[in-house]
């Protein structure tokens, strides 16, 4: 009997290997996944690892939601997932891969229903991007983005495409909004299109915002919002 019963169990663990090796349903992959490959060139490998800890290549893989592999030896992209996610991947690396030949182009083909274009005014589109484009690699940190410039012509409003689920990009949305407020006053009241709350002063939105935002963060969290200030206006969405 005790033969027996280990035997089972034995029987039942080969059964649990097999189950692993095969995928369970929540592991199974969608029909469509799969592998591709994109060649490219030193120049192209240089700009994928471009900046802090080469994180160019995670910011890929975290808006278009595919797994994202630069071969740097082989000069190789590769990428996993979905044929939609896969397709982004590709996007958002050719996208990188030409600034640094200047503003890109967007073209009818790059909708694919993760696109928002926000119009910076030209004096202080400098101040959005940051030092290095620092302020909107942290935007694109915090929200999950992937943000370009994509005019050529300096001496008007710039366009800022903004890529990402429609959370992402709203919520980089209103903090690039809430940047030019800073530095225009009254410029978001031009533009808005979404529901406003007006503070008296500036104590209230202090206390509002809260010491380094957390006050923001909570209503954010407790609310399911995205909540931006803008001089005296707080834009929630959601």
């Amino acid at each position: 009997m005790e033969r027996d019963n280990n035997r089972s169990r034995s029987g039942s663990r080969r059964r649990r290997r097999d189950n692993s090796r095969d995928g369970s349903p929540s592991q199974r992959k969608p029909n469509d996944w799969n592998v591709e490959s994109m060649r490219i060139t030193a120049d192209d490998a240089a700009a994928l690892t471009f900046g802090a800890g080469g994180r160019t290549v995670e910011r890929i893989a975290r808006v278009s939601e595919a797994e994202v592999e630069l071969l740097d030896k082989d000069l190789v992209l590769e990428m996993r997932g979905t044929d939609l996610q896969r397709r982004r991947a590709k996007k958002y690396a050719n996208i990188i891969m030409k600034q640094r030949m200047g503003p890109n182009v967007i073209t009818d083909d790059f909708e694919d229903g993760d696109l928002t274009v926000l119009s910076v005014p030209p004096d202080v589109v400098g101040y959005v991007q940051g030092q290095g484009g620092s302020v909107l690699r942290s935007i694109e940190e915090e929200w999950g983005t992937l943000m370009v410039f994509i005019d050529t012509d300096l001496s008007k409003a710039q366009r800022l495409a903004i890529f990402g689920s429609i959370r992402g990009r709203r919520g980089s949305e209103l903090k690039v909004l809430s940047a030019v407020e800073t530095k225009m006053s009254g410029y978001f009241a031009s533009v808005r299109e979404m529901d406003t709350m007006t503070f008296r002063d500036e104590g209230e939105i202090s206390y509002a915002l809260g010491k380094q935002g957390g006050t923001r963060k909570k209503l954010e969290r407790s609310s399911g919002a995205i909540v931006q200030y803008a001089a005296c206006l707080a834009q929630p969405t959601g």
